[in-house]
């Protein structure tokens, strides 16, 4: 990480600031830094219209409208075909069965080679020259192949010949019943039910994924189990399907809930009959945490909810499923946290719910002996959600702040430099979720209680000082018992003549932050001692004259410095 603040090259500002309309001047764009430029248009443009009209791109398929289901494979069928256009399917296997429609390609190698295109006709038949009819609808491609072959070698001598289905027919089917688009669908000769079902956007709401037929002259000839193909990988599309059929989608009977200790929460379809035990297993089994003592069934009795008691995993074998029920199994409650640095045994540890930092650090062997714990870092994830909202809103107050002193400063110039440097800084600063906690006195009273994600780094302790900014020498310096900053500021070589004396800051290995202020003289006495700490951090930025607020500066440099100082104690370097 780039520890050095506003050194970059400077940034010249010196020509008329022109707005047309809600435009920058294009001068002042080009002397900016390109992701700030494309920010500061993109929010002029957020301000100006707060909605733009969206095309989607023309597409054969389209998304479904948010059904806001939770019902185990309706997202399987999150697309519908939009118009009634086949879809050829190249490379079929041998099994497919020709019929009217279907076109092979006859190649015959000889005394004088060839190559005919022969078309399935609807008596079933295929006519080569000089053999005269084949009939082959009803045959698989494999068995008309064959077919084909021994005729051409009985009435022609001496040639080899070689067949391929180059096109598949078209044929016409009824999707029906509880579908989600049902109607008529133009379909290649290849098709199965699955392909059927995904023109027409699966089953709808009230219909059922575990019972759907292929009707054929009014016969049914196969019954669909899409949980069979979704949760066991098996595959059962077994006929091919022709013009005429209807996919019928029969109406959902039992829909169940499960919820808690199960590795796939969610809503699932069971059958008439089906067990309990059936919904554990389409949920994924068992989850690791489950606590199956604390087992929950929830059942619409009479008009009313009433709890089934359930004392142990065994008894859903017995319990027959019924529409509505709503099984839930506890978890027990668990938070992951990680441990890294000076502990004797780094590493991601599980904590029970209700313990604390501390707990974690004794889970994790407690402290080395050159650990320093006043250092430390406590990350927490909603902390850091939490600041980076805070950060990105305090970025766009920034954006705000360079368009109003653009539009009050048309015709005058002006040095932006350092307003845009600060802003660039904000907008490459990471978010930090440390929270600040006393790891050198275990307080009781006031526990920090782990959360799931937490992070702790404790550092080893430091003989150093951590100076950035305005001074001569950026770097690190020896750490002296009592030294002040200004002793600091005289060993480093003074401040620079654009040192802002009234927003220095200290940031201490803690994590607290505190603001000073020194006098150009360095020998004469501070308005204000601040203690320093091993591996704090003293930052003097660029003094800004325009009319920023000095509170939005000072919020600014802090969440920057704060950032810095999470920096170096992760990277481990507070050591000697």
């Amino acid at each position: 990480m780039n520890f050095k603040f506003y050194k970059f090259v400077p940034i010249i500002l010196l020509c008329p600031l022109l707005i047309i309309g809600q435009e920058f001047d294009q001068a002042f764009l080009d002397s900016l830094p390109e992701e700030i430029a494309e920010d500061l248009k993109t929010r002029v443009d957020e301000k100006a219209n707060k909605e733009e009209t969206q095309y989607r791109r023309p597409s054969s398929f389209i998304e479904k409208p948010d059904e806001d289901s939770n019902r185990f494979g309706v997202k399987i069928f999150s697309l519908m075909q939009t118009s009634l256009m086949p879809i050829n399917e190249p490379n079929l296997d041998s099994s497919y069965v020709m019929d009217f429609g279907d076109e092979l390609e006859l190649q015959l190698i000889g005394k004088q080679s060839s190559i005919t295109k022969l078309v399935v006709k609807r008596d079933g038949s295929i006519n080569i020259s000089d053999i005269g009819k084949i009939f082959i609808a009803g045959l698989t491609l494999e068995e008309s192949v064959r077919v084909i072959k021994a005729k051409i070698e009985q009435s022609l001598i001496g040639y080899d010949a070689y067949i391929t289905l180059t096109n598949v027919r078209d044929i016409q089917v009824i999707v029906a019943g509880n579908v989600y688009n049902p109607g008529p669908y133009t379909l290649n000769g290849n098709s199965n039910m699955f392909h059927a079902l995904v023109m027409a956007g699966g089953p709808s709401e009230s219909g059922s994924f575990r019972s759907i037929k292929l009707i054929r002259n009014n016969e049914v000839i196969e019954t669909m189990d899409l949980y069979q193909t979704f949760i066991y990988a098996k595959y059962n599309f077994n006929t091919r399907l022709r013009s005429g059929d209807m996919i019928f989608v029969n109406p959902v009977n039992n829909i169940l809930n499960v919820n808690g200790g199960v590795k796939r929460p969610g809503e699932y379809e069971l059958l008439a009959d089906e067990k309990l035990s059936s919904i554990i297993e389409f949920a994924n089994g068992i989850d690791k945490f489950a606590d199956l003592s604390n087992i929950s069934l929830q059942r619409i009795v009479e008009g009313e909810i009433k709890s089934i008691p359930v004392s142990n995993i065994d008894e859903l074998n017995e319990i027959i499923a019924k529409d509505g029920d709503n099984l839930f199994i506890r978890n027990h409650t668990f938070r992951s946290v990680k441990i890294s640095g000076a502990v004797l045994n780094p590493g991601s540890y599980l904590m029970v719910e209700g313990q604390n930092a501390f707990d974690a650090i004794e889970k994790a062997g407690g402290y080395t002996e050159n650990a320093y714990p006043f250092g430390a870092v406590y990350e927490n994830l909603a902390t850091k959600e939490i600041n980076e909202m805070a950060l990105e809103a305090l970025y766009e107050t920034f954006l705000d702040n360079i368009i109003k002193l653009t539009q009050e400063n048309v015709s005058s110039e002006m040095n932006f430099a350092p307003l845009i440097q600060l802003t660039s800084e904000l907008k490459e600063t990471e978010p930090s979720g440390r929270v600040i906690v006393d790891f050198e006195n275990n307080d009781s009273s006031k526990p920090i209680k782990i959360q799931d994600g937490d992070s702790i780094h404790i550092p080893e302790l430091s003989n150093q000082i951590y100076i950035y900014g305005e001074i001569s020498n950026e770097g690190a310096a020896v750490f002296v018992e009592g030294a002040k900053i200004d002793d600091y500021f005289a060993n480093n070589g003074g401040l620079t003549e654009e040192a802002d004396l009234d927003n220095i800051f200290v940031l201490h290995p803690n994590g607290v932050t505190e603001k000073a202020s020194v006098n150009r003289n360095l020998f004469a006495n501070q308005t204000r001692e601040i203690q320093l700490y091993p591996g704090s951090v003293i930052f003097v930025p660029r003094v800004t004259r325009n009319n920023m607020a000095t509170t939005l500066k000072a919020q600014a440099y802090a969440t920057i410095l704060g950032n810095i100082g999470v920096s170096l104690a992760s990277l481990s370097v507070l050591k000697d």
